[in-house]
C-alpha cells in the first residue's frame, strides 16, 4: 500500500481560461489607465481652481487694501467735520443736529439756504424742543423758523406741511431785523 503525505492539484489551463485571464489582465491595465487619466484630470481641475483661488484672493486682498485706504480717508474727513462741527456752532438735540448761522438772510433765503446743506429750517414740535434750542442760540438774537402763513393767519410748518400747534414764536418780527438763520439735520 502506498500513502502519500501530500495532494497537490493544477488547474487546467485551458485556452478559454487563458483568453478570460488575458481578458481580464486587460480590463484591469485599461481600468489603471483610466484611473490615472482621472487622477491627472482632477490634480489639473484642482491646479486651476487653486489658481483661481489665489486670484480671487490676490484680488480681494488689493480691494481690501483699497477699502484700508478709504476708510482711513473717511476718518480724516469725518475728523475734519467733527472740527467744523464745533467751530460752525452745530448743536445736538433728540435725534437732529440744529445749525445757528449768523447769515442775514430773508425767511426765504434762509429756507433755501438750509436745503442747500441738506437740512431744513427748523421745525418745533414741543416746549421742550423750543425751549433747547432757544436757550442754546447765540445771545440776544432773533432766528428764523420753518413756520409760514402763506394763507393768511394759517400757520404751517414748511418742512411738512403740517399745522402749527405749538406757537413759540414772537409776533412784530419781520422785515427790518437781523435774523439767524437755524437749520435741522436730521440724525
Amino acid at each position: 500500500m502506498v500513502m502519500c503525505h501530500d495532494v497537490t492539484s493544477w488547474p487546467c489551463l485551458s485556452n478559454e481560461s487563458k483568453k478570460d485571464f488575458d481578458d481580464s489582465r486587460i480590463a484591469l491595465k485599461d481600468m489603471e489607465t483610466h484611473l490615472g487619466n482621472t487622477v491627472k484630470k482632477l490634480e489639473n481641475g484642482f491646479k486651476k481652481i487653486t489658481a483661481s483661488i489665489q486670484d480671487q484672493l490676490g484680488v480681494v486682498k488689493n480691494a481690501l487694501s483699497n477699502v484700508g485706504e478709504k476708510v482711513k480717508k473717511v476718518d480724516s474727513d469725518f475728523q475734519i467735520l467733527g472740527k467744523d462741527f464745533q467751530k460752525t456752532k452745530w448743536h445736538k438735540y433728540n435725534g437732529h443736529c440744529y445749525y445757528y448761522s449768523s447769515d442775514v438772510k430773508t425767511w426765504f433765503n434762509a429756507e433755501r439756504k438750509c436745503r442747500d446743506i441738506g437740512g431744513y429750517i427748523i421745525k418745533l414740535d414741543d416746549r421742550e424742543e423750543n425751549e433747547k434750542i432757544f436757550a442754546s442760540r447765540p445771545s440776544n438774537i432773533v432766528y428764523w423758523i420753518g413756520l409760514t402763513d402763506l394763507n393768511e393767519g394759517e400757520f404751517r410748518w414748511n418742512f411738512d406741511q403740517t399745522k402749527a400747534t405749538l406757537l413759540p414764536w414772537a409776533r412784530g418780527y419781520g422785515k427790518k431785523r437781523l435774523w439767524l438763520r437755524l437749520c435741522c439735520l436730521q440724525s
